[in-house]
């Protein structure tokens, strides 16, 4: 326990500093990008040809819709660490960041599908697949020793017993629907499955606070960041040594869970936002 314990916030403050610290960049040239031109008249990325840390994939080059990115189209890129996909973006291929330095990636919400290897020996610590994705595909996280969360959807009905091949079962944590393909095949393989946190409640004056203590904030700095989601890990693992449930309660259900804990993540990471 001490281990994973350990594992995981060392992978959550890689995460932390990714979300927090910005990154160089500089704006994105049409040029950046080699693509193809489909059958129906919209595009295919299929290479990427900066050198930026940071890149944001255009939904359009030259008029033509970008849809696909193709195989390959980013992998061996040891400069990338996040990139921002477009919601035209309906397919992903074949190893398409594969061997990358990629650690954060916005996924389209019209995605459909993900190739084979397509994230295969990435620096991902954090991936949340859109409700668009109904299938997930063989060795698509081989080698992802840093992925330490991803949110599986229920549309998700085509799971592979090699989705996850090669991942840290004292590392990951696999997060979806109770009952769902994805709780199912994640306690199969071993690894450590949460339900998905609630988001819908109302909070005592409508907002992130309650009895005027921000909620999330274990060490009451007047701030909600990484320093208190080492806290509550703690807190989670052995719920009795919580000073205060009002605080460490985050999604207000009454109880000091996994939940709590990978609500105020989502929080701290910019994955969600408080209810209202």
């Amino acid at each position: 326990m001490k281990k994973k314990i350990l594992s995981f916030i060392v992978a959550l403050s890689m995460l932390s500093a990714l979300v927090l610290v910005p990154l160089p960049s500089s704006a994105v040239s049409p040029e950046d990008f080699t693509y193809t031109v489909n059958d129906d008249g919209t595009a295919t990325i299929t290479k990427y040809n900066g050198s930026d840390a940071e890149v944001t994939v255009p939904a359009e080059i030259d008029g033509y819709t970008i849809t696909i990115i193709g195989g390959g189209a980013f992998d061996d890129n040891q400069t990338i660490r996040k990139i921002v996909l477009p919601n035209t973006i309906k397919r992903i291929q074949d190893t398409a960041f594969e061997n990358s330095s990629l650690s954060s990636i916005k996924l389209s919400n019209n995605l459909s599908y993900i190739g084979g290897a397509a994230f295969m020996n990435t620096k991902l610590t954090y991936v949340n697949f859109p409700s668009s994705l109904t299938s997930l595909t063989g060795a698509m996280f081989i080698g992802c020793k840093d992925l330490a969360y991803i949110q599986i959807p229920h549309t998700v009905k085509n799971f592979p017993d090699t989705a996850f091949f090669g991942c840290d079962k004292d590392f990951l944590v696999v997060v979806g629907c109770a009952n769902s393909l994805a709780q199912k095949k994640a306690e199969e393989e071993g690894f450590t499955f949460a339900t998905i946190p609630c988001k819908d409640h109302t909070y005592s004056n409508g907002a992130c606070t309650c009895c005027e203590i921000l909620l999330g904030d274990l060490n009451k700095d007047g701030v909600v960041n990484m320093d208190d989601y080492r806290i509550i890990v703690g807190y989670v693992d052995n719920p009795t040594t919580c000073p205060d449930l009002s605080i460490a309660d985050v999604n207000q259900d009454g109880v000091l869970d996994i939940n709590d804990r990978l609500f105020l993540l989502e929080i701290i990471s910019g994955a969600s936002t408080w209810p209202v």
